[in-house]
C-alpha cells in the first residue's frame, strides 16, 4: 500500500507540469519509495502433540528414596500425590536414629508445579521400626483428603495415635490431619460430597462421619475372598475375586452386594480363572475391571486369550467393561512386547466410557489407553535397557479437562519422554501429563 500510494503522487505531478498549469519547474527532490515492512518475524510453531505424547513432565530432586503410590485428582485441574520417604544415611548425621518410612503428600498444580508438601514419619514401637506403609487415596468434591496405609510404629495423625495398625485418616484441602482410625485391612475407600467416607477394611464396611465416629458398620464376611473392591457412597460394594471349584480349580467371581451385604448379582468369569487387581466405578455407574490371567476368558461375546507359543501361555493383562447390572459390555486383553508377565495392574475411568491401565513387568511398566468400545488407542512402554526395575509407572488418572496423568518413581538419568533427561537423587517419583 506504501508504494501504491508514492507512485500515483508521481503520476500527478508530471501531468500537471506537462500542462503547463505549474510556476516552472519543480525544484523538489522526488519522494523517496517507502521500503514494504513486511511480516514480522514468526516463532516457530510447536510441534503437534499426538493422543500417548507428554505435555510435560516434572521431577522433583529430594534426598532418600522416594516412591510413589496412588494419585489423584483435585478436580481444579491440579493433582494429589500419595508416597512414602526414606531418608538415607550420611556419614555426618546427627546420632538420632532416621531410620525408617514417612508417608508423604504432595499437591502438584496443572502445570506440575509443587503447591505444598506434607510428611508424617512415625516413631519407631517396641519392636524398633517406624514405617508408614501408604496404601490408598481419595479426593472428596470439597477437595478433602481421604488416605488408607498400615503402620508400623506410632503415628499422631490428628489427635489420634495410631500404633502397629492399618488406618484410616482425614485431611483438610491443605494436608491438615483431621482424625484418624485404627482399621483392619484396608480394601477401598469411597468419600461423599458430606465429608463423610465408607471404608472396607478385614470383613466390614465402615461408614464414618466427618468427625470419624463410626455411624454404621455392616460384616460382609465375602470380603474376605475378594482381592479387588470398590465401594459407592451408600456402602454398597462391588467384589472381584477367585473362588475354589476344586482342591486344585478355581474361577474368577464378580458381585454387586448391597449396604447390608444382600449380593444384588453375581458373575463367574472363566473357565481360566484371573487375578483381580482393581475394580472402579465408571462415570455412568458402570464398572470396569483389571487384572491379569492366562489361557481364556469368556466374557459376553468377547473371547479373550493371552499369547500362547509351543512352550506354553504367558499371563496377560486385561480390561472388562459392565454395565451397573453386571452385563458385559467389552473386553479386552493387552500383552507386552518385552519380557517379563504383567502383575499389579491397575486404571482409570475417563468420563467418556474409555479407560487407561498400566501394567509392571520384568522390564518396567506399560500404559495403554482404550477407547468407549474397548478398542486399543495407543499403548506406551515405561522400560529399561538392559532389563531392570530402575523405572515404575506407579498409578494414573484423568485429570478435569480430559488428559490424563501419570506418576512413576526411577533412578539414574531418564529422559521421560522429553529432550532434556532428569537424574535422580537416589529413587525420585515423576509426574507426567498425557495427551488422551
Amino acid at each position: 500500500m506504501g508504494r501504491w500510494r508514492a507512485g500515483a503522487a508521481g503520476l500527478v505531478l508530471s501531468v500537471w507540469t506537462a500542462l503547463g498549469c505549474g510556476s516552472g519547474a519543480s525544484t523538489e527532490p522526488p519522494r523517496p519509495e517507502e521500503e514494504d515492512p513486511g511480516s514480522p518475524p514468526q516463532p516457530p510453531k510447536p510441534p503437534m502433540l499426538e493422543p500417548g505424547d507428554a505435555r510435560w513432565t516434572v521431577h522433583s530432586r529430594t534426598l532418600g528414596q522416594q516412591d510413589a503410590v496412588a494419585v489423584a485428582s483435585d478436580g481444579l485441574g491440579g493433582s494429589v500425590l500419595l508416597g512414602s520417604t526414606r531418608p538415607t544415611s550420611t556419614p555426618d548425621a546427627s546420632s538420632t536414629d532416621t531410620s525408617g518410612t514417612a508417608l508423604t503428600l504432595t499437591h502438584h498444580d496443572g502445570a506440575g508445579q509443587v503447591l505444598w508438601t506434607r510428611s508424617f514419619m512415625p516413631e519407631p514401637s517396641e519392636g524398633g521400626t517406624a514405617h508408614a506403609h501408604a496404601q490408598f487415596l481419595a479426593v472428596s468434591s470439597e477437595g478433602e483428603l481421604f488416605v488408607a496405609g498400615k503402620l508400623e510404629g506410632r503415628l499422631r495423625l490428628g489427635e489420634t495415635l495410631i500404633t502397629d495398625s492399618h488406618f484410616v485418616a482425614k485431611l483438610s484441602s491443605d494436608g491438615t490431619p483431621r482424625w484418624a482410625r485404627a482399621t483392619g485391612t484396608v480394601k477401598a475407600l469411597t468419600p461423599d460430597i458430606e465429608g463423610e467416607v465408607v471404608v472396607a477394611h478385614g470383613r466390614l464396611v465402615t461408614r464414618y462421619d466427618t468427625r470419624g465416629t463410626a455411624r454404621w458398620s455392616q460384616e460382609m464376611p465375602a470380603l474376605a475372598s475378594a482381592s479387588a473392591v470398590a465401594l459407592d457412597s451408600d456402602g454398597g460394594a462391588v467384589l472381584a475375586g477367585q473362588r475354589p471349584l476344586s482342591p486344585v480349580e478355581s474361577i474368577g467371581f464378580i458381585a454387586r452386594l448391597s449396604p447390608v451385604g444382600e449380593v444384588y448379582w453375581e458373575l463367574e468369569v472363566g473357565p481360566a480363572a484371573p487375578s483381580f487387581t482393581q475394580v472402579i466405578f465408571a462415570a455412568d455407574g458402570g464398572l470396569r475391571l483389571t487384572g491379569d490371567f492366562k489361557g481364556t476368558l469368556h466374557w459376553g461375546g468377547t473371547v479373550l486369550k493371552s499369547t500362547c507359543a509351543e512352550e506354553g501361555c504367558s499371563r496377560a493383562a486385561f480390561v472388562l467393561a459392565a454395565d451397573a447390572a453386571g452385563r458385559p459390555l467389552w473386553g479386552h486383553a493387552l500383552a507386552s512386547p518385552t519380557t517379563g508377565e504383567p502383575q499389579g495392574a491397575r486404571l482409570a475411568a475417563d468420563e467418556d466410557g474409555g479407560a487407561a491401565v498400566l501394567w509392571r513387568h520384568g522390564c518396567g511398566s506399560e500404559l495403554a489407553r482404550l477407547s468407549p468400545l474397548g478398542e486399543l488407542s495407543w499403548q506406551a512402554p515405561y522400560v529399561t535397557q538392559p532389563c531392570d526395575e530402575s523405572l515404575r509407572l506407579r498409578d494414573v488418572t484423568f485429570l478435569s479437562g480430559g488428559d490424563l496423568l501419570g506418576t512413576g518413581v526411577f533412578s539414574g538419568t531418564r529422559a521421560l519422554g522429553g529432550e532434556e533427561p532428569f537424574t535422580s537423587d537416589d529413587a525420585d517419583v515423576f509426574l507426567q501429563r498425557l495427551v488422551p
